[in-house]
């Protein structure tokens, strides 16, 4: 098989000769040299190409958008500062509101440019496509949902406090929201048809921190699902797998996500409670599996654990998947400098080599508990 034939069948739950592997989000100079077997200098010259050259010869199948690390002392990436929004008040979310129209035709007609959406993702997806050459690029696309998000744009205080004064201006800006990304869906439905892509988007948003919804889920359940599922309708109903991103303890949300029309998940934070196997036991709005992208573990399992804890992790992503169906082994979020990279290869070269289809091994149900201390990454929930 090659690497298209066999996401697609894994997507479409056909037998396929090993479990896809995707690539794409490793952060650190060194790692990405050590990853690769080059030197630092040689990955320099030229970081973009490196990039994917490196994931070929880990012999990924696919990559979503990839990072590109290039400074040779940076440790994280794109952290967003809370200090940065100190004069953001809380009545941003109302005013914001106040300005939007009351009808869709007029949003649609001052807001939407069909056309230019779609040039801007065919050049943009197909010259990903071009630059990966075997590998299958996964458009990863954060503006295909309506946007949860507003901390990137208010703070996380203006943005969380103005949800609970003002619940029903951030209602109007999800529903505006959906208008637009609908027909943005339909030029990205489009694109993928016209330069037949894989049928797959990894989009999502960040909405839990580790102790769950940043919102009350019951909240976001009335108010902010319902115009999800009508912004991704274009790509459910024509048969794209839509997998969202989870950071900290979605549990109490994913229903509502496979109700909007996401059909897989990806990412885990197995310390924060999220089961696979838990989350295999629903199906789709279409009636299908749910895809599984993940399972190996950025914050225990890659930068602290041990080969044999590694081994194990893969294991239990397969077993919960029933023996892989419906599984891309990818990272739970992107890698940082703490990770040896020989966790990762560890990792690959264990799938690659099929003895994870050992039928003499024992079913693993749990990930490794590794004694690592859990930090909160975002504000504890608000309710509205």
């Amino acid at each position: 098989m090659n690497n298209k034939e066999r996401i697609i069948a894994q997507i479409k739950g056909e037998e396929v000769d090993n479990i896809p592997i995707i690539g794409g989000w490793s952060l650190g100079v060194k790692n990405m040299a050590e990853l690769g077997g080059i030197s630092v200098e040689e990955y320099l010259k030229e970081p973009e190409n490196s990039v994917i050259e490196i994931n070929k010869k880990l012999g990924v199948s696919g990559m979503v958008q990839y990072i590109v690390p290039k400074d040779i002392d940076a440790i994280r990436d794109g952290d967003l500062q809370e200090e940065t929004f100190n004069d953001v008040e809380p009545e941003v979310i109302l005013e914001r509101a106040e300005k939007i129209p009351d009808n869709e035709r007029d949003i649609i007609k001052s807001k939407v440019n069909y056309d230019l959406m779609y040039k801007k993702y065919y050049d943009y997806i197909g010259d990903m496509q071009a630059k990966m050459g075997d590998i299958c690029y996964i458009i990863t696309d954060w503006y295909v949902p309506v946007t949860f998000s507003l901390y990137f744009s208010y703070g996380y205080i203006a943005f969380l406090s103005g949800a609970a004064l003002y619940p029903e201006s951030l209602e109007k800006i999800w529903w505006e929201d959906s208008i637009i990304k609908r027909e943005h869906n339909y030029a990205m439905l489009n694109v993928i048809r016209d330069l037949d892509m894989v049928p797959i988007i990894f989009t999502g948003d960040d909405i839990c921190n580790n102790s769950g919804p940043m919102i009350n889920p019951d909240f976001l359940h009335e108010n902010f699902w319902p115009h999800n599922k009508r912004a991704l309708e274009p790509l459910v109903e024509n048969g794209i797998r839509l997998i969202h991103h989870c950071d900290g303890n979605v549990m109490p949300i994913v229903d509502d996500m496979v109700a909007a029309g996401y059909s897989g998940f990806q990412g885990f934070q197995y310390e924060c409670g999220v089961d696979i196997y838990d989350l295999r036991k629903r199906k789709s709005l279409l009636g299908e599996e749910m895809i599984i992208m993940g399972g190996l573990s950025v914050t225990r399992t890659l930068p602290y654990g041990t080969k044999e804890d590694v081994i194990n992790e893969v294991n239990y992503s397969v077993d919960a998947t029933d023996n892989g169906r419906g599984l891309f082994l990818f990272t739970s979020n992107v890698t940082g400098v703490e990770m040896p990279p020989k966790n990762l290869i560890t990792a690959y070269d264990y799938l690659k080599s099929n003895d994870w289809k050992n039928s003499n091994r024992s079913k693993v149900v749990s990930p490794p508990a590794l004694n690592v201390p859990i930090k909160l990454d975002m504000p504890d929930r608000f309710s509205v």
